[in-house]
This record gives C-alpha cells, sequence and structure tokens, in this order.
C-alpha cells in the first residue's frame, strides 16, 4: 500500500485501492471501481485523484494542480 495525495483537492489515497481489479471486460482487460479513486498519466508520471471529478479538473489544466503540490504523502 502506497499513500498519495490527490493534487486537486488534498485528499490522501492508497493506490492498491485504485489498482485493484474487480472485474475483466470481454476482451480481457481489467477493470477498477472508480469509488475507489482513478488515476491519469501524464508526462511519465501517474497521478492519483480521490474522484473522477477531480481527475477531469486535473486534466483541463495539469500544470496548475502539479506546481501546487507533491503526490507523496510522508
Amino acid at each position: 500500500m502506497a499513500l498519495v495525495r490527490d493534487v486537486v483537492c488534498g485528499r490522501e489515497g492508497d493506490t492498491d485501492a485504485v489498482n485493484r481489479q474487480v472485474a475483466t471486460d470481454y476482451g480481457g482487460v481489467g477493470e477498477t471501481d472508480p469509488s475507489h479513486g482513478t488515476k491519469r498519466y501524464y508526462k511519465g508520471k501517474w497521478y492519483y485523484f480521490c474522484s473522477l471529478e477531480c481527475r477531469m479538473k486535473f486534466t483541463v489544466n495539469p500544470e496548475q494542480y502539479i506546481e501546487a503540490s507533491p503526490q507523496e504523502v510522508g
């Protein structure tokens, strides 16, 4: 388990919960449950979010959030 901070709202999240596969689609691709958080790959790094809403805010202007706050907790 690795704790990370949502760069949009500041909430802490668990990368294991976000990445946990809950189902497999018809093509064999694993699916996750977004109610446990979500993530987005940007400029060579994964960013984790508490919700789809925070991920969408990040997607609109990622540089604003990257400059504002580190994601690692600790």
